[in-house]
């Protein structure tokens, strides 16, 4: 059915984005279903699965546009507001996964139903793992951003499904956030030699973030990358909801 979504079972969700360029920025998040690639290298104790979404993503919910709609439309009890006034007034849409571009055809279809029944056009930013170009829809006509994580090889995959230079490229021509997994010497080489210089991807736009799961593991691995941050000069990237709810997922 082209008028449906499969969402994860976060489904929607209302809250800050925790990392990259709009750490700190209310957010609705839309989690869809489906992966490419698997992460399991970023496995440890408080995130076994690797992928601290996993749990999540791994599950499918399909949904209509119609359910997902009455879903944004339920009145907060403290606010008398829903979700679609929040976007209204600024918060970003943010739409993950998984990986979403997965579904992008259906995902076209769905924002061009959402701005005809609302009549507006929301701040969209898609998170992507960057292993599939997006659709110049999204650039053209809607002006979504994107924050894209690239997987270095301490994701534990082959580097023919993770690492897509063409993509890279494209996203980089768009402004993308580039956000990486690092803990080591090794992952800062990585970043540079083939994503920094070989993508040509301008320093601004990359944020280091450490490889955690928890509050805890957050502690333990942020002052390593803060050294690197310091040392290398890029960003830090802190995991904001690790820090304030602790595990992205019980699990």
């Amino acid at each position: 059915m082209e008028d449906t979504l499969f969402l994860s079972n976060d489904l929607l969700f209302y809250t800050i984005e925790g990392e990259g360029k709009y750490a700190g920025y209310p957010s609705l998040f839309m989690r869809l279903s489906m992966c490419n690639l698997t992460c399991k290298g970023f496995a440890s104790k408080d995130s076994p699965n690797g992928c601290d979404s996993y749990i999540s993503w791994s599950v499918k919910n399909r949904k209509t546009f119609e359910e997902i709609f009455q879903a944004m439309e339920v009145l907060d009890p403290y606010t008398f507001e829903n979700w679609v006034t929040k976007l209204k007034q600024g918060a970003i849409f943010k739409i993950t996964g998984g990986e979403p571009f997965i579904q992008q055809k259906s995902l076209i279809a769905f924002i061009k139903a959402f701005i005809e029944r609302y009549k507006f056009t929301p701040i969209i930013d898609f998170e992507t793992n960057g292993t599939i170009l997006p659709d110049e829809y999204w650039t053209n006509t809607v002006k979504a951003t994107f924050t894209c994580s690239p997987k270095l090889s301490n994701n534990g995959d082959p580097e023919d499904k993770r690492y897509k230079p063409d993509v890279l490229k494209s996203l980089t021509k768009h402004g993308a956030c580039f956000k990486f997994v690092v803990r080591t010497e090794q992952d800062m080489r990585e970043v540079i030699d083939k994503y920094v210089n070989y993508i040509n991807i301008p320093k601004e736009l990359v944020w280091l973030m450490p490889m955690c799961g928890s509050r805890d593991e957050q502690s333990e691995v942020s002052h390593g990358v803060a050294e690197l941050c310091k040392k290398y000069n890029y960003k830090f990237s802190p995991r904001l909801h690790l820090m304030i709810w602790d595990k992205a997922l019980k699990v």
